[in-house]
């Protein structure tokens, strides 16, 4: 009755709710199954301590409250972890520079399209008070000139590249630019090797 059989489920979603890019829907249901469960629990609680016991009851009693007290624990533990990821993803939706799509957006509780929102407005107030030579939500872009990780198979005294000189031991591996002449020729004539990573 208790715990796994509720939050087991609330958990996969949340799981598979931290891979996939969109919302998912609200899990009212299974939320509200869990709820209610801690609200029996807390009712059982409540009884036995209420109830009057001799010194053998108290000590049935208190396991069972150390029980039940874990178990609501554990409960509560699932639903946190369910509404954290759920804000999470919404934040990082109010974050982007487009508008989150209507179909996901109704995806959201009336609670949480109002966090979105809030977020939202929020985010544009500091972006636009940024300098945009500081604007956050730029794409980064490949360079058009790609480094590569080198092993130096041959000791080299000091090798004038574009960026400066370099100096290459035996054994070490070093990160340069591929398309400096000088790298290449070294590269082709097998002082340096190509590390693929």
């Amino acid at each position: 009755m208790y715990t796994n059989s509720a939050i087991r489920p609330l958990i996969d979603i949340t799981k598979r709710a931290r891979e996939t890019k969109t919302i998912l829907f609200y899990e009212r249901d299974k939320v509200q199954e869990i709820c209610e469960e801690i609200k029996v629990l807390k009712q059982a609680t409540e009884e036995i301590n209420d109830t009057e016991s001799t010194s053998e009851e108290v000590h049935t009693s208190s396991g069972k409250l150390c029980v039940y007290n874990a178990m609501k624990e554990k409960e509560l533990n699932a639903i946190q972890l369910y509404h954290f990821q759920r804000i999470r993803k919404t934040k990082e939706a109010a974050c982007k520079e487009t508008r989150l799509p209507q179909n996901e957006f109704n995806r959201l509780t009336n609670w949480e399209q109002t966090f979105y929102n809030k977020y939202e407005q929020l985010i544009d107030n500091y972006n636009s008070n940024c300098p945009k030579s500081l604007y956050l939500n730029d794409e980064l872009h490949v360079p058009k000139e790609p480094h590569v990780v080198v092993r130096v198979m041959e000791n080299l005294e000091r090798v004038m590249t574009k960026n400066g000189i370099v100096e290459f031991l035996k054994g070490s591996q070093a990160v340069v630019r591929e398309a400096d002449s000088t790298i290449a020729k070294l590269i082709n004539s097998g002082y340096l090797k190509k590390i693929n990573k």
